[in-house]
Formats: C-alpha cells, sequence, structure tokens
C-alpha cells in the first residue's frame, strides 16, 4: 500500500524571535549612540569687524526719592457712613541725597530745580500708602519729569 501525500500548506516561518532581535538591536544603538556636544560652541554669522569685549555702559544719572512715615498718626473715618478713612496728624518726609524735606510743598522747588530729562525714581518705604505715591507722582508730571519708575525696597525704615 502506498501512502498518499497529504497536500502540505505552506508553512510560514514564525516571525516572533526576529522581530525580538531587531527590538534589541535598536535598543542596543540607541543606548550606544553618542550625541554630539555643542556646548560651549555656537556658529552664528557674527560681523567680524567688531569686538564682542566688555563695554563700559553709559551712566545714566537718576533722582532717587525716597518718602519715608516720620510721624504715622491715627487712622480715622471721614463721616459716619461714608467707608472713607483718612489719617490723623499722619507726617511723612522726604529725602533727594542728602536733602530732607518735610512736606511735599517744601520740595517741590528743589524738584523744580533738577533735570527734568533724567529719569526719577519714586520709592516709597514702609507705612506710605497709595494717596501719597499718587500725590507725589502729580507734582513730579507738573514740573515735567517724563521718565518716572517706582523702586520697591523691602527695608522697613
Amino acid at each position: 500500500m502506498t501512502r498518499r501525500k497529504r497536500p502540505q500548506a505552506a508553512r510560514q516561518p514564525d516571525m516572533t524571535p526576529m522581530i525580538d532581535v531587531t527590538f534589541l538591536l535598536l535598543v542596543f544603538f540607541i543606548v550606544t549612540l553618542n550625541f554630539r556636544q555643542l556646548e560651549g560652541r555656537l556658529d552664528a554669522a557674527l560681523p567680524q569687524d567688531r569686538g564682542c569685549g566688555p563695554r563700559d555702559a553709559e551712566q545714566i544719572e537718576k533722582t532717587d526719592v525716597l518718602v519715608f512715615v516720620s510721624q504715622p498718626g491715627q487712622l480715622i473715618q471721614e463721616g459716619k457712613d461714608s467707608g472713607l478713612w483718612a489719617y490723623e496728624g499722619r507726617r511723612l518726609r522726604y529725602e533727594i541725597g542728602t536733602h530732607r524735606f518735610d512736606t511735599l510743598d517744601a520740595m517741590q522747588p528743589y524738584l523744580a530745580s533738577l533735570d527734568v530729562e533724567a529719569p526719577l525714581s519714586l520709592d516709597l518705604r514702609k507705612g506710605t500708602t497709595n494717596g501719597d505715591a499718587i500725590a507725589l507722582l502729580d507734582r513730579a508730571i507738573a514740573l515735567g519729569f517724563q521718565e518716572i519708575s517706582f523702586a520697591g525696597t523691602l527695608e522697613n525704615h
């Protein structure tokens, strides 16, 4: 008796080990890859006729106005039901360099004698209010100052 050969289905190789080896090779090359370091070297199209050495910055003379509370006074309500509060007996002290002024009116002639083109820095210290800042800012603008900035400090005095 002869055996009949059965038709065999086309055998396909198992792809799982090949995929595993491919991923292992991929991981190996990624881990061992050495990136080129550009640290400390940046190519740029800079003009060659000018140096990049340090330069002296132009000194700008600015005027610092410091505002202190010399006498705190007492906070009282204006009117019975107005909701507005004001200080009674409160005094401020203004300093510009070595010059000291007790009122804004006393400081105004000195401010008027300064160069209005130079920047003016207002430094309001602890205890001053927005109203104090606005009053000083209004005077500075009325005198013609254009560059006015506010300086903030953490000093208590």
